[in-house]
């Protein structure tokens, strides 16, 4: 079953749990959306047979929760304008205060070299201020009301990645609210990591179509992605200065090591731009690829034919299995997060964090705490 399939079939299985006797109705129609998106679930009513009942109850309830929806298309128009919730003095302050500390970091973020959205600033702010609303719907006006069991509700009603957000905003408020609650994070439940990578024969067929695509441009930027675990965002900001020739090797700087790169990419980087590698000055700022970054990932989507995110995870783990096993390297070459490391690393059959014996470890932190002299 694949993973698209998989969703809706767990949609369906949502609709049957959460519809009452009277049928569905737009409690119900607001959690679906929350839990699974607009699209997905106006997708799924498309999918159901023109005289599927089902389909006949749910087209007005959903279009009434957001949307309108075009009777003779089957398909959503245009969203209606969100109205929002006046908050109290003290929730509309601290929602002031999370956007004004977003914007510091991303400041400071830039500041080191580091990416981070104008749009991440913008969505902090608006789930600080969706569940400060969920707060002001429970009757709450105060921070001091605030406790572990409305954090829990707030997940009931939305998710559990959802309620990590506001777990985050709500420890921003316990340091400079003086808050004396504590909170617990909602645990996310992550997919087995085999789950969530491509089967071992799907990459060369991937190789096959990008070799055969006629655009020099999408073909480097899905080979980034397939041999290198590079995702398309970052694939497009990269600038020819990234590229350099050493010996008789091309090496690029996906984070902050240089990485030599294989035949099959270095040919198709030479098609797109046959000076790669000796960059004049002036022109090391000059971005690699000209499309714009949705259409050069709709585009890579298009060639690779698989979901991007299982290919990258099968890239990252493709290259451990060539035997780069240390994450703090992994990390410097690819700019992969330690997280999503340890998380591929478990799809493996072998720790391989622990290439050290137990009494040697033992031994040598004795050593360390000044325990053992001989």
């Amino acid at each position: 079953m694949n993973a698209a399939h998989h969703k809706r079939v767990q949609i369906a299985l949502d609709i049957l749990n959460q519809t009452d006797a009277c049928g569905i109705n737009e409690s119900n129609a607001n959690k679906l959306i929350i839990k699974y998106g607009r699209a997905a679930m106006f997708a799924f009513i498309e999918r159901l047979p023109g005289d599927s009942v089902l389909r006949t109850d749910m087209t007005p309830v959903f279009a009434s929760v957001g949307h309108r929806y075009d009777q003779a298309t089957h398909s959503p128009t245009h969203r209606r304008p969100r109205v929002q919730i006046a908050l109290p003095v003290d929730f509309e302050q601290a929602v002031q205060l999370y956007a004004e500390k977003s914007a510091r970091i991303k400041q400071i973020k830039i500041r080191r070299g580091h990416l981070y959205s104008e749009s991440t600033v913008r969505r902090r702010g608006a789930e600080a201020r969706y569940f400060c609303e969920f707060l002001v719907r429970q009757g709450l006006q105060f921070w001091p009301e605030v406790s572990q069991h409305h954090l829990d509700m707030y997940v009931d009603e939305t998710n559990r990645c959802t309620g990590g957000n506001a777990f985050t905003f709500l420890q921003f408020m316990r340091q400079n609210n003086r808050m004396t609650q504590r909170f617990i994070r909602p645990k996310i439940r992550l997919k087995p990591p085999a789950e969530a990578m491509l089967d071992s024969d799907a990459v060369p067929g991937v190789l096959r179509r990008i070799v055969v695509y006629p655009d020099a441009q999408v073909a480097v930027a899905a080979l980034f992605l397939t041999l290198f675990g590079q995702m398309v965002a970052r694939s497009a900001e990269l600038r020819l200065g990234n590229f350099r020739e050493r010996g008789e090797k091309l090496e690029a700087l996906f984070a902050e090591e240089w990485t030599p790169l294989d035949v099959l990419t270095t040919l198709f980087l030479r098609k797109l731009n046959p000076s790669i590698g000796v960059t004049l000055p002036e022109q090391a700022d000059t971005l690699l690829f000209t499309y714009p970054l949705r259409k050069l990932r709709d585009l890579v989507a298009k060639v690779v034919a698989v979901p991007l995110k299982p290919l990258r995870m099968t890239a990252i783990a493709n290259i451990i299995r060539s035997g780069v096993t240390d994450r703090g390297a992994i990390s410097r070459i690819l700019g992969a997060s330690m997280p999503t490391l340890a998380y591929i690393e478990k799809a493996f059959e072998w720790d391989l964090q622990m290439t050290v014996e137990p009494e040697i470890v033992k031994a040598r932190n004795e050593v360390i705490r000044g325990e053992r002299t001989e």
